[in-house]
C-alpha cells in the first residue's frame, strides 16, 4: 500500500511540473523607452540626480541606458533656478548602470523648500518629480547600557578583522593562536530621545548608528562603519506588520532583520524614546608582518582592542522617500521568498518616467563607548 501512495505522489508532481511549461508570445514592439531618474536631496548640499532611459531586458545594446542630449531644470519653490551640470558618464561593467549620466546642481536648496527637477531628452517626454525638504528631528539624550548574550549552539565562528596593517579589511575565519574569541556577544542597549518639529502632517524617520574607526588616510579623521540596529523591542518600527506567515517566518528570531525606518504614530507631546540594541561595535586592530608571496596574511604580531565612538543619526525624511523604504524592504522578503512571490511593481514619483526623488535631513549625537574588559587575549565578535 505503502508503494503505490509513492507512486501516486510522484505521478502527481511530474503532472503538476508538466503543466507549468508554458509558451507565452510578447511583442514589444510598441514599447517607448523613458526617462529614469533617481536622486536624494539634503538641505545645504549641491544637489545631485541620475539620468538615464529605460530599455528592455533582451536589449544588447552595451549602453542602452545612455540617454544622449538630456537635459536636467531645477526649479525650487516654483521658481527656474539653473540648468543642472554633467558630471560623468558611468563606463561600469554592470549593464543596468552603464550609460547612465550623473548631473550636479550649483545651487544649494534649504530645509522646507520645495524643489522640483525636469529631465528632456528629444523624442521623450519630459519626466518630473518633486520633493519638499522636511525639517531634522532633535536627539535631545542617548542613554546607553551593555549586557552579555551567550552563543547558541550551533553559531558560526565566523569573525571579522575589519582594521588591520597588513591583513585588510573583511578577512574571514583567520584561525591566530594567540587570539581566541569570546564565548558570547556584547550587546548595547540605547534609549534614543527625540523631539520633532511641530505641524500636524505625518512625519517620518529612519534610525543609523555608525562606529567612528580611526583613518589610515591623513585628511580624514575617522571612517563611519554603520552598524546593525536591533528594532524588536519598540513598537514604533512593527507599523507596517508581515504580510503573511512566510515571512514571518523566514524574520523569527532574527533581530537585526527590521526596518529602521519609522513614523511619528506613537509620538506624545512631539517626542519619542527609541528602544534599539546594537553589536559589533568594538574595533580588533590585529598588526601582521608583511605577508609573504602568495599569501593574504603575514605571521601575527600584536592586537588591540579599540572603543572608537558611536554616532547617533535620526533622519527626517520626506513622505515618498519613506514609501521607497518600505517597498524596498517588501521587495527584500520577497526575495528571500523566492519563487514563492508575486511579481511587484517598483515603486516610483517621477511623473512621464521612472524612478526616485526624495529628500532628508537628520540630526546626530556622538557616544562614547567603554573600554573593552575582556581578557588580554580574547577579543569580542
Amino acid at each position: 500500500m505503502k508503494k503505490r501512495i509513492i507512486y501516486l505522489n510522484l505521478s502527481l508532481v511530474i503532472m503538476l511540473l508538466a503543466s507549468c511549461e508554458r509558451i507565452l508570445e510578447v511583442d514589444f514592439s510598441n514599447e517607448k523607452p523613458l526617462i529614469v531618474m533617481n536622486g536624494t536631496i539634503e538641505p545645504d548640499k549641491p544637489i545631485y540626480v541620475s539620468i538615464s532611459k529605460s530599455f528592455l531586458f533582451n536589449d544588447i545594446d552595451s549602453m542602452a541606458p545612455l540617454l544622449k542630449d538630456a537635459s536636467v531644470e531645477l526649479h525650487i519653490n516654483g521658481e527656474f533656478i539653473e540648468k543642472m551640470q554633467l558630471q560623468s558618464i558611468d563606463n561600469t561593467a554592470y549593464k543596468s548602470r552603464r550609460g547612465t549620466s550623473y548631473f550636479r546642481s550649483e545651487a544649494h536648496a534649504k530645509i522646507g523648500d520645495r524643489v522640483r527637477i525636469e529631465a528632456k531628452a528629444p523624442g521623450l517626454e519630459t519626466a518630473w518629480a518633486e520633493t519638499v525638504i522636511p525639517a531634522p528631528p532633535t536627539i535631545e539624550r542617548v542613554d546607553t547600557t551593555t549586557y552579555l548574550e551567550m552563543l547558541q549552539s550551533g553559531s558560526n565562528n565566523y569573525y571579522t578583522i575589519p582594521w588591520s596593517k597588513y591583513g585588510g579589511y573583511g578577512v574571514y575565519n583567520i584561525q591566530i593562536p594567540e587570539i581566541s574569541y569570546e564565548p558570547f556577544f556584547r550587546i548595547m542597549r540605547l534609549h534614543i530621545n527625540i523631539k520633532k518639529t511641530k505641524g500636524d502632517e505625518p512625519q517620518y524617520f529612519l534610525l543609523s548608528l555608525y562606529k567612528l574607526e580611526p583613518s589610515d588616510i591623513p585628511e580624514f579623521e575617522n571612517v563611519p562603519r554603520e552598524l546593525s540596529v536591533g528594532t524588536g523591542d519598540d513598537p514604533i518600527f512593527a507599523k507596517d506588520p508581515k504580510n503573511s506567515f512566510l515571512e514571518r517566518l523566514l524574520i523569527e528570531n532574527n533581530l537585526f532583520s527590521n526596518s529602521t525606518a519609522f513614523t511619528d504614530n506613537l509620538f506624545k507631546d512631539n517626542g519619542y524614546a527609541l528602544n534599539v540594541t546594537t553589536m559589533w561595535y568594538y574595533t580588533t586592530k590585529v598588526e601582521f608582518e608583511e605577508p609573504e608571496e602568495g599569501s593574504s596574511v603575514g605571521k601575527y604580531i600584536s592586537h588591540e582592542v579599540l572603543n572608537p565612538p558611536v554616532e547617533v543619526r535620526v533622519y527626517s525624511l520626506s513622505k515618498d522617500y519613506y514609501s521607497y523604504l518600505k517597498a524596498n524592504e517588501k521587495s527584500g522578503y520577497d526575495l528571500e521568498l523566492g519563487y514563492i512571490s508575486e511579481p511587484k511593481i517598483t515603486f516610483t514619483n517621477v511623473h512621464n518616467g521612472i524612478g526616485f526623488l526624495g529628500s532628508m535631513s537628520h540630526a546626530t549625537k556622538i557616544i562614547e563607548t567603554p573600554p573593552f574588559d575582556g581578557k588580554n587575549n580574547e577579543v569580542p565578535r
